[in-house]
């Protein structure tokens, strides 16, 4: 599949989670427009050493992103005044980047793979799995106020990747390391690491 890469320092896109997004450098507003308008996908980037980034040939991979991405569908909720964009993209999955596509546009097409993950939460993972959803849910109550936006979050939080998703994304602090549970196949390999995360404290506050 084809999708457009959006490289970014230190943000990772889950599946079934969704990022808000401030849209302002004008190679990338009209990417989300194109996106948009299109159906295509956007694929979040890794980017691990900002002083790496530059021009990508035709027919390469690109180096200075990991190559394992998640992706989505861009919604524009608002554009501002100024031209600038508040996005939210909706995690779909993810995918192993490959090659880049010349199409002449100022953002990076790529080429890529779909990731098919293991989604089915093994019975003697389910207690662990329940102590992140109460671990998530005490902190969304601690420092989500509004009600509203509470409650939209926690409808959210259904399915088992919903809260592996948004547990790595709200209560990880270290960006590698949620990358790291990106790049986990299985589920059940997730929660353990998850786990393990929380026994040793390595998460925020």
């Amino acid at each position: 599949m084809e999708v457009f890469l959006f490289p970014l320092v230190n943000v990772t896109l889950f599946p079934n989670t969704t990022k808000p997004l401030n849209i302002f450098e004008p190679r990338y507003l009209t990417m989300v427009k194109n996106a948009v308008a299109h159906n295509k996908p956007i694929a979040m980037g890794f980017i691990e050493d900002p002083s790496k980034v530059g021009p990508v040939p035709p027919g390469q991979p690109v180096p200075f992103v990991r190559e394992i991405a998640g992706y989505g569908y861009a919604q524009i909720i608002e554009e501002r005044v100024n031209g600038t964009l508040l996005v939210f993209l909706q995690g779909q999955g993810k995918l192993r980047l490959k090659h880049t596509i010349d199409y002449k546009t100022p953002y990076i097409v790529c080429e890529a793979d779909i990731i098919h993950e293991q989604t089915l939460v093994d019975p003697q993972h389910l207690v662990r799995l329940q102590g992140l959803h109460k671990v998530l849910i005490r902190w969304i109550h601690t420092h989500i106020p509004d009600p509203a936006q509470r409650d939209m979050f926690l409808r959210n939080l259904n399915l088992p990747e919903e809260v592996v998703g948004a547990f790595a994304s709200y209560m990880v602090r270290d960006y590698d390391l949620q990358q790291m549970v990106l790049e986990i196949n299985d589920i059940n390999e997730k929660v353990d690491f998850l786990h393990r995360l929380t026994e040793s404290n390595e998460l925020t506050t």
